[in-house]
């Protein structure tokens, strides 16, 4: 927390600027998935966080589970600079950092369909991050996506974008922070196939039309 807070004062990468405010809303927010995942961890050898920004939730869970291949991405490189920062300065071992676009990096070898969890706090509909993140995970992969609780009607627009991008709903964690924070919850997709290499779209088409 208090390394976040030093990057923070001088790059803004978080609205929360307190101890309180970091300790609840970015750290404990980003471990709420491991009382939520049950033994989805299990056999996730390789996980992603995509738009990790200041490092939540790939710092609190690479802390967490030291045997799990942790790889943050973000497209803007000073976040991924304060986020190499902090590791350093904490010594953790098992975080790789990458810069750049998920329209891109989606497309890269190396990265497509090579991790059991692909993880997203930033925001941004439930059919847009579906395709940042379906890319990245293996087929049997899981995808979660931290969202507020008035989700009905967005995760009724996305059954399109799940057929499209061989994703499929399964689960949603409701959780409540404590302190006046209120709830939240996190809504877990499997990958159910590989994709064809449609996707993701490139050149701005996934914000721009939402499957």
């Amino acid at each position: 927390m208090q390394e976040f807070l030093k990057e923070n004062r001088k790059l803004n990468l978080s609205a929360f600027r307190t101890d309180e405010h970091s300790w609840v809303g970015n750290i404990l927010d980003s471990l709420a998935i491991l009382n939520g995942s049950g033994d989805l961890f299990i056999g996730a050898k390789k996980m992603l966080d995509l738009g990790t920004g200041g490092g939540f939730p790939l710092l609190p869970l690479a802390v967490s589970l030291p045997d799990l291949s942790c790889t943050g991405m973000d497209a803007t490189q000073k976040k991924i600079d304060a986020v190499e920062r902090i590791t350093r300065s904490l010594e953790i071992k098992n975080v790789r950092l990458i810069c750049g676009r998920a329209e891109e990096l989606g497309h890269d070898p190396g990265l497509r369909e090579s991790f059991g969890l692909v993880t997203s706090r930033a925001v941004a509909e439930i059919p847009v991050l579906l395709e940042y993140m379906a890319p990245f995970a293996k087929k049997g992969g899981i995808l979660a996506m931290w969202k507020s609780v008035k989700i009905a009607d967005e995760l009724a627009s996305s059954v399109k974008a799940q057929e499209l991008l061989g994703t499929s709903y399964f689960k949603t964690y409701t959780y409540d922070l404590g302190l006046g924070w209120g709830e939240r919850c996190i809504l877990f997709f499997r990958k159910t196939r590989n994709l064809p290499d449609t996707y993701p779209r490139r050149n701005g088409a996934v914000k721009a039309k939402p499957l």
